[in-house]
């Protein structure tokens, strides 16, 4: 098999590693970070040597960018997430079927890509039948995935669950609970994510990587600002499309006129939810839907605002914020750890939830010249610390260890040395 190679562009073809990356989401209709993020990430490995068996839903995310990256291993349309212990079988069952009969040999380790038992127990099973190590990567911790089954059946029948019910009912978190907690690398995203997983997973081996960012893409352009504030992001919950909308229809009746773009895909059902919303608000001529749009015009858009709002409820480490640093915006963020954490030094920041504050800072931005100037110098600076091929870099070592520890030829107790993730300056 070889070793890992060395952080070295245009070496031989060193090893293979098995990614899971089961999602629904497809290029043309939305995108999350998780899925630009595999795709960049990949490419680094690639021109490391590494070359990467995919197992992921139809269509593949590769096709909709149209660059053949890796070799693509289709698990079929099964519902995700799984509903049940049922689907969570049947799911595997493909998984396996798939990988086994592409790539049958060991790999140099198994790539959870992100925290859903779709990925994470996919992953635990390859790593048992072709003996390689699982990398889980953690976006971000939602605690319910994650229940210890004994807690899950006694939380439902408090709440009165049959107990058939409870006990079929707490089977995935406790299932994912189990292949987590069995995996061999741990990589959060953001030191946010990481004290999550020490605390709702008892996980304290976890190094943070963070994410990179491809700043020549990301740029900024001299062009007109057709609009005062830009949304990037999926239209959902999750995101704070609804906080934004009730704070937008503040600040027209403060500075009439105003613009808003939302940038970004959805559910039909969500989307439709936010169009309504706009309506019921009377922001129809205010905000504009653009749905999900291609990068070229995505990088036009965003520089094509004064500024990027960002009222997230949860995040991990939020590439859409990075993506509009990149292109130079001052960016207004809701105040969640993550955020702070990472881009705490070039952006303002409003209470979560709080639409009439998030209100009150887009009025003072948008009459603030000066200040909103002084952030948005502040955001390129920051962006261009964040690159793709440092964080394979890093998460390479940590897999040389991994091998190593395996090997006995270690001294290192554990993973390599947690680091705070810093920017690369």
């Amino acid at each position: 098999m070889g070793g890992v190679p060395s952080p070295s562009r245009g070496t031989a073809r060193k090893g293979v590693i098995v990614g899971t990356f089961i999602h629904a989401y497809r290029w043309g209709w939305q995108i999350r970070g998780d899925e630009r993020g595999y795709v960049e990430k990949v490419k680094q490995y690639k021109a490391k040597g590494i070359d990467f068996f995919t197992l992921e839903r139809s269509p593949s995310i590769q096709d909709g960018i149209g660059e053949g990256i890796y070799t693509s291993m289709k698990v079929g349309n099964s519902l995700l997430p799984p509903d049940g212990i049922g689907q969570l079988l049947l799911l595997s069952l493909r998984s396996l079927k798939a990988a086994v009969r592409r790539y049958p040999s060991r790999p140099l380790a198994i790539y959870a890509y992100n925290q859903d038992i779709e990925n994470v127990w996919t992953g635990f099973l390859l790593k048992i039948l072709l003996g390689a190590p699982l990398v889980i990567i953690y976006h971000q911790i939602r605690p319910a995935a994650f229940v210890p089954f004994r807690k899950g059946v006694a939380d439902r029948l408090r709440r009165r669950f049959h107990p058939a019910r409870a006990v079929l009912r707490s089977l995935l978190p406790a299932l994912n609970r189990y292949a987590a907690t069995h995996a061999d690398i741990h990589i959060a995203l953001s030191e946010a994510t990481r004290g999550d997983i020490r605390k709702y997973l008892g996980i304290e081996e976890c190094v943070v990587i963070g994410n990179g960012l491809d700043t020549l893409k990301f740029r900024p352009l001299d062009l007109p600002k057709e609009y005062d504030a830009v949304f990037l992001g999926r239209l959902a919950q999750q995101k704070g499309v609804d906080i934004l909308l009730q704070a937008w229809k503040v600040v027209t009746q403060q500075k009439a006129g105003s613009q808003l773009i939302l940038l970004g895909g959805g559910e039909p059902e969500d989307v439709s939810v936010y169009k309504r919303m706009a309506t019921n608000l009377d922001l129809e001529r205010s905000v504009a839907f653009a749905g999900f749009v291609g990068d070229e015009e995505l990088v036009r858009l965003l520089n094509s605002s004064k500024l990027f709002v960002f009222p997230s409820r949860q995040e991990g480490f939020a590439q859409a914020v990075s993506q509009a640093m990149g292109c130079g915006l001052c960016c207004i963020l809701s105040d969640i750890p993550s955020l702070k954490e990472i881009y705490g030094a070039a952006a303002a920041f409003f209470p979560v939830n709080q639409p009439d504050l998030l209100a009150e800072k887009i009025a003072e931005l948008l009459e603030d010249d000066d200040e909103r100037s002084k952030l948005a110098g502040r955001a390129r600076p920051l962006a261009l610390g964040f690159s793709w091929e440092v964080t394979v870099s890093r998460e390479l070592d940590q897999l040389r260890h991994a091998l190593a520890m395996r090997k006995g030829e270690s001294k290192l107790e554990g993973p390599v040395p947690p680091q705070t993730f810093q920017a690369v300056r």
